[in-house]
């Protein structure tokens, strides 16, 4: 079995698992509140953030801390022929509207976009994750492109616990988080 083919057969068991969740609301509010108080959140000026689709961790909570913090706080926009993002800022909550894949995205405009500077913190939304901080994602690779791109942008993953996986199935171009917060507990990665 291909790599790719571990990744697909790893995304469907991890979305069915996602579904079967009860409690996931109670672990999105936990997941928030232990990001916010991270001192790699609470020391950014710049948070780069995103909307939560179905089946990710809830980021509405999170974004609107990052936004009442007084965080410049910007969005991905997807370019889908080239499988790439660029992120623009958002002001405030009733901007979002849809985009690419349909998920809400702010106004795009060359005064909002935004690069990372030292004072940035990406959050990255993932399935699952496992003990060197490989992630995996919905499988577009947006945010390895990204990462590669700004390899020194501090990283946190956020994630359900049952996303752990001792290995994950990793290409030369999946790039390790730093960071992996769950409802569970924080775990740093280094190496």
């Amino acid at each position: 079995m291909t790599i790719a083919q571990q990744k697909d057969q790893l995304r469907s068991a991890m979305l069915t698992a996602r579904r079967a969740m009860t409690t996931r609301a109670e672990a999105d509010e936990t997941i928030a509140q232990a990001v916010c108080v991270h001192p790699w959140f609470q020391a950014a000026k710049q948070v780069f953030a995103y909307v939560s689709m179905p089946h990710e961790v809830g980021t509405k909570a999170l974004l609107q801390a990052g936004l009442d913090a007084g965080k410049q706080l910007a969005l991905p926009v997807c370019n889908t022929a080239k499988h790439t993002m660029i992120f623009y800022r958002l002001h405030h909550m009733q901007e979002l509207k849809a985009g690419a894949y349909r998920i809400p995205v702010p106004p795009v405009s060359p005064e909002r976009m935004v690069t990372p500077d030292a004072d940035t913190l990406m959050l990255v939304p993932m399935l699952a994750y496992d003990a060197k901080g490989y992630r995996l994602g919905a499988g577009g690779g947006y945010y390895d492109r990204y990462l590669a791109a700004y390899p020194n942008l501090h990283t946190i993953g956020i994630c359900y616990a049952n996303g752990y996986v001792n290995a994950l199935p990793v290409d030369t171009y999946d790039r390790p988080l730093q960071c992996c917060i769950t409802e569970t507990k924080t775990e740093e990665f280094y190496g």
